[in-house]
C-alpha cells in the first residue's frame, strides 16, 4: 500500500472517530441529579453567556462540542427562559430546546380588585425573574410610574389591566407593567367609544374610577350592572356614592379589616360618605366585567342596595330602602348602601 493510500486511510479512520466520538457524546444521555436543573436564562444574554450557565449548571458536560454543534446548526438564536432539565438528557436535546424557546412559562398574574401595592406584592413573592431595577417603590409609586409611563393623570392606580403576562428571566417589572397599561388604554377606550348614552361621566378616566368602586363591592358578575347602574343614578341626582371601598381605601394601613363609625367619618377626598361625586382616583384595578357594568349599565332607577350574600334588594327610596334593611338585615345582616 502507498503512502498516500495510508495517509487517506488514516484520515478517513480519524474522521469517522471524531464523528463518532461527536454522535456519542451529543447523543449520549446524561442522568441528572433528581431534584433536576433549572437554569434561568435571561433576556439580553449573550450565546457564550448561555453555553456556560448551562456548563455550570452540569447540563452541558462539553460545553466546547455543544458550541461547535450550535455552529453546524448555522448558528440560530437560543432563546430566553426558565429552562428545567429532569431525568435523562442529552446535549442535542438540550440545544433544540433552547433553539424552540421550550422554556417554563413564567407570568404575572394581576387580579380584579387588586392595588398597586397587591401587585408590588406579587411581583416580590412570586416574580422572583423579573428585574425588579428601577421599580418606584414607597407611598409615591403610583405618581412615580405615572411619570414612567404607566398610568395617567398623575397615577398608576387603576391602571393595570387585570389578566396574566407572560415574561423571560431578566425582563424588567417596568416593561411588564406597561403592558397592562396599555392594554387597560385599549380596553377602556373601546368601551368608551361604544358606552351607553346619557351616562354622568365626563371622559373615560371617570369611567375607570367608578369601574373600580363598583368592582370593590365584590358583587357577583350578575350584579355588577344594577350596582353601577344605583351609583350612576346618585351621580345624576348629586346624591353621595357612600361607598364602604373607598373609605377603606382612604384610611390605607390603619383600617383593621372592620370600619367603625369614627372611621367612617375620616377626612379624605376618597371618602364617598362625606364628600359627592368620584374619589380623585380609582381605587383599585378594575376588571373587563366592572368595566362593561359601569359603560353598559342596567335600566335602573334604583338609588339604593343592600347585599345578603349573594343576594341583592334595591330600591328607588329611602323610604322603601329603610324597609329593605328591616327586612333582611334583622334576619342575618348584610351590607348596605
Amino acid at each position: 500500500m502507498s503512502r498516500q493510500r495510508r495517509a487517506a486511510w488514516l484520515f478517513l479512520l480519524l474522521l469517522l472517530c471524531s464523528f463518532g466520538f461527536y454522535g456519542i457524546r451529543m447523543y449520549w444521555p446524561e442522568t441528572l441529579p433528581a431534584k433536576g436543573v433549572t437554569v434561568p436564562i435571561p433576556l439580553g444574554a449573550s450565546n457564550a453567556q448561555t453555553i456556560a450557565s448551562l456548563a455550570r449548571s452540569r447540563v452541558l458536560p462539553h460545553p466546547r462540542l455543544f458550541h461547535l454543534a450550535w455552529a453546524l446548526a448555522g448558528y440560530p438564536p437560543m432563546q430566553a427562559g426558565l429552562y428545567e432539565f429532569q431525568g435523562r438528557i442529552n446535549q442535542a436535546q438540550v440545544l433544540h430546546r433552547l433553539i424552540a424557546g421550550q422554556s417554563t412559562p413564567l407570568n404575572l398574574l394581576i387580579v380584579p380588585g387588586w392595588r398597586l401595592q397587591n401587585i408590588y406584592q406579587e411581583i416580590r413573592d412570586k416574580a422572583p425573574y423579573l428585574d425588579r431595577q428601577n421599580l418606584p417603590q414607597g407611598a409615591a409609586a403610583a405618581r412615580h410610574l405615572a411619570q414612567q409611563g404607566v398610568g395617567a393623570q398623575g397615577s398608576a392606580e387603576g391602571w393595570l389591566f387585570p389578566d396574566s403576562y407572560r415574561y423571560v428571566p431578566g425582563t424588567t417589572a417596568l416593561s411588564v407593567l406597561r403592558r397592562a397599561y396599555v392594554r387597560m388604554q385599549r380596553e377602556l377606550q373601546s368601551l368608551w367609544a361604544s358606552r351607553a348614552p346619557g351616562l354622568p361621566l365626563a371622559d373615560p378616566y371617570q369611567a375607570l374610577i367608578l369601574a373600580s368602586i363598583v368592582q370593590k363591592e365584590g358583587a357577583p358578575p350578575a350584579e355588577q350592572a344594577h350596582i353601577a347602574a344605583v351609583f350612576l343614578n346618585r351621580l345624576r341626582q348629586g346624591m353621595p356614592l357612600q361607598s364602604d371601598p373607598t373609605v377603606i381605601y382612604a384610611l390605607g394601613e390603619r383600617y383593621t379589616g372592620q370600619l367603625t363609625p369614627q372611621e367612617m367619618h375620616v377626612e379624605s377626598p376618597y371618602n364617598t360618605y362625606l364628600h359627592t361625586g368620584l374619589p380623585p382616583t380609582p381605587i383599585a384595578m378594575p376588571g373587563l366585567g366592572s368595566l362593561m357594568a359601569v359603560l353598559h349599565p342596567a335600566d335602573s332607577a334604583d338609588l339604593y342596595f343592600i347585599a345578603q350574600g349573594d343576594e341583592y334588594y334595591y330600591s328607588k327610596s329611602y323610604t322603601q330602602h329603610l324597609k329593605q334593611i328591616q327586612r333582611y338585615l334583622q334576619h342575618g345582616g348584610g351590607a348596605a348602601l
